[in-house]
């Protein structure tokens, strides 16, 4: 059983038990990670913690009941997990902006929080993004990227994507097998590759002369665990961790190709 159709069975036990107390531990359980590792790949894909996800679905199966039934208000926030009124009102109006009893009063459009649907057809997958110990080595990594979308030309394009893989950990290949004109490689594994779910974090690698200079400037999590990351794959091209002038942290690495990648992390 694949990694998506793990967390599919999750988010069907989350669908299943919204008007229960959710154990994470069984639910880490279903998706075959300890809970701290569940918790942080969770976050990793949906861009949004386990415990905000489950309260989102069940503030909006309750906001269903809100504007379909006549059952009490107060019956409704019992029903999934909240003590009093004021407390399921309080959550009510953070997640869609107005009182359960005007959204009942005035029936109005609520924004819905979605159901996660992460099972994807193996058509909307590309084969070479995917390989066995992928997921392990992701969550085992270190630091992930925010913010990325950079352009990057090679002349050896399997070898620059090899370069990318074995120093950064990052996945991918050639795109264009035919003629070797168009790659991508990934921050993420293609486990993670979720139609209409997840942002693209990757560089797109074309067939052409090396820019010299610098050739992107990423947004990371984790600098620090990056730059050991890539000294001890034996990469010693990578400068010392710098502030910069506007605050953050700030590290360059000279790759394969002798351009520059700039990987910065924001001040928390």
């Amino acid at each position: 059983m694949n990694w998506q159709s793990k967390m599919d069975q999750v988010i069907e036990y989350i669908e299943e038990n919204l008007t229960s107390e959710i154990d994470l531990k069984i639910v880490a359980k279903i998706a075959g990670y300890s809970m701290w590792d569940f918790q942080r790949m969770f976050s990793f894909v949906s861009y949004t913690t386990i415990g905000d996800y489950i309260r989102g679905r069940k503030l909006t199966a309750a906001s269903h009941e809100i504007q379909n039934t006549m059952e009490k208000i107060i019956d409704i926030a019992i029903k999934y997990g909240y003590d009093s009124s004021s407390a399921f009102s309080r959550a009510f109006s953070r997640q869609f902006g107005v009182s359960p009893i005007v959204a009942r009063n005035e029936k109005m459009v609520l924004k819905q929080y979605p159901k996660l649907i992460f099972q994807t057809n193996k058509t909307e997958r590309t084969d070479f993004m995917t390989a066995k110990n992928d997921m392990q080595i992701y969550s085992e990594r270190g630091y992930y990227v925010k913010e990325n979308a950079p352009i990057y030309f090679t002349n050896d394009m399997e070898r620059t994507a090899t370069w990318f893989c074995e120093t950064l950990g990052w996945f991918g290949g050639i795109v264009d097998e035919s003629s070797g004109n168009y790659g991508c490689v990934f921050d993420y594994p293609g486990e993670l590759i979720v139609s209409g779910l997840t942002p693209f974090r990757g560089i797109h690698l074309f067939n052409g002369d090396p820019r010299t200079g610098i050739v992107g400037f990423i947004n990371v999590q984790g600098l620090e665990q990056l730059r050991n990351l890539v000294l001890a794959s034996g990469w010693n091209e990578i400068s010392e961790i710098t502030e910069t002038a506007w605050g953050a942290k700030e590290c360059y690495i000279t790759t394969v190709d002798g351009c520059e990648l700039h990987f910065f992390e924001e001040s928390s």
